[in-house]
């Protein structure tokens, strides 16, 4: 059969049977999508619980009345749309299926004012390489897994508020990680702008740490995040001076320890100087080893002025 029997809907409860039997086949050691599938088809509702939005549908794909393929579109704000989750039966494989879904996910998207669409894949998936240059999506990052253990002793970050707000924001203006990043940060294995509005969020909610100098001067900049009952504490973006990136990855490590977590993560992009800074603070390669691409499309809406929620 090929892929104009294929008929895409919204995800229901009732899926989720097909969906495990999907996800099954993704890697050796599983998948995550089991664990998160009540929360996609939740959307909104458990969103700010969780820290990230999950708002937009789960869909899955039926052909014959058998639902052979799934996927999650989520709006991170308004106008930034996040793709992840895309399974393929494998008895469905190389029959245009993954094509007609990331079709599906641009289209919705557009119609519903996204400005940008942004997934990630590994490094080694010429498959859906190929996938996101057919549909005009754009590689805008490169990016490696760096893990450190706990440090019980140590220099501790600052805590930043928003009484910092202009001091942060004359640090990001001028962030050259910033630009290597297209302007993204990290949440996890999900990426984001680090907008205006971004920030004050991560003010608010303290999960902006700093160095500073005597006289105030911030030599090194990070976001972090961990949700309690969470393993791990997430670093999504650091810059600053190489020697201070190094000293505030460690002293993040000092801080995660106090607040629960077992451990501390990274996803860095493919600047060597900061790969270099977190391998002197202790941060090396985890259970994965590999890139992980992001890749990007921009939306013609004429909606540029509009800003993010």
């Amino acid at each position: 059969m090929m892929t104009h029997d294929l008929t895409i809907r919204p995800a229901r409860p009732d899926d989720r049977f097909a969906m495990e039997r999907i996800c099954a086949h993704t890697w050796e050691w599983g998948d995550y999508v089991p664990e998160v599938w009540d929360d996609w088809l939740a959307g909104e509702a458990s969103s700010r619980a969780k820290g990230r939005s999950m708002e937009g549908p789960a869909i899955v794909g039926e052909i014959a009345g058998q639902v052979v393929a799934l996927s999650k579109i989520t709006f991170q704000t308004s106008n930034q749309v996040w793709l992840e989750g895309m399974r393929v039966d494998p008895e469905f494989r190389r029959r245009g299926v993954a094509g007609r879904f990331l079709d599906y996910s641009l289209a919705y998207a557009h119609e519903h004012g996204a400005r940008v669409v942004r997934m990630g894949t590994g490094g080694q998936n010429t498959a859906v390489h190929t996938l996101m240059a057919r549909a005009g999506m754009e590689r805008v990052g490169t990016y490696v897994l760096r893990s450190a253990e706990l440090l019980l002793q140590g220099l501790r970050p600052r805590i930043l508020s928003a009484e910092q707000a202009g001091q942060v924001a004359a640090f990001l203006r001028d962030s050259a990680v910033l630009d290597n990043t297209h302007g993204l940060y990290s949440f996890d294995w999900v990426w984001q702008e680090l907008s205006a509005e971004r920030v004050a969020h991560l003010l608010e909610s303290s999960q902006m740490v700093a160095l500073q100098t005597a006289d105030g001067t911030m030599t090194a900049l990070a976001t972090i995040h961990f949700e309690p009952g969470a393993r791990t504490t997430w670093v999504g973006f650091a810059d600053g001076q190489a020697s201070a990136v190094a000293e505030l990855a460690m002293a993040i490590r000092v801080h995660a320890a106090q607040t629960g977590a077992e451990g501390v993560s990274i996803m860095l992009p493919d600047l060597p100087w900061l790969r270099d800074a977190f391998g002197t603070a202790g941060y090396s390669p985890g259970d994965w080893e590999g890139e992980l691409w992001i890749f990007e499309r921009r939306l013609d809406l004429g909606n540029e002025g509009e800003h993010d929620d």
